[in-house]
């Protein structure tokens, strides 16, 4: 995320404050929790949107890579946060160790603790311009 179109940031920046404020709301009425739960829920949908819809950045050339890696991760909690990084890594790993060139490999869960999603992809990258 770290390459990613000013419109696209702004976007990002509004939900981060808007999502901060849900979590103090909850902090300051815990009699709403659920329903502010429920929100938090509805905003995660529209996180995963928002990093959808982003124009990709203008790249130069790039080395194709024999592997590549996306993961995401959401939690409540530090905690959570490092458990589910575990599990993930516990998962990727046995993907690693059967993983085959040119494969794509999807890995997911979700649960109390929160969610994660990867996708490791095998194999160099195809070079389609001319030379």
């Amino acid at each position: 995320m770290e390459h990613v179109d000013d419109l696209t940031r702004h976007k990002i920046r509004e939900w981060q404050l808007r999502r901060l404020e849900i979590k103090d709301q909850m902090a300051a009425q815990p009699e709403r929790m659920l329903e502010l739960s429920q929100v938090l829920d509805q905003m995660e949908e529209e996180h995963e949107r928002i990093l959808g819809e982003a124009a990709p950045p203008a790249v130069a050339s790039e080395p194709a890579a024999a592997l590549a890696l996306q993961l995401n991760v959401a939690a409540s909690s530090v905690r959570d946060l490092r458990k589910l990084l575990e599990l993930a890594l516990h998962e990727l790993e046995g993907v690693l160790d059967a993983q085959q060139p040119g494969n794509s490999y999807p890995g997911d869960m979700s649960g109390s603790l929160g969610a994660y999603r990867f996708e490791l992809v095998t194999g160099d990258t195809p070079d389609t311009g001319a030379v």
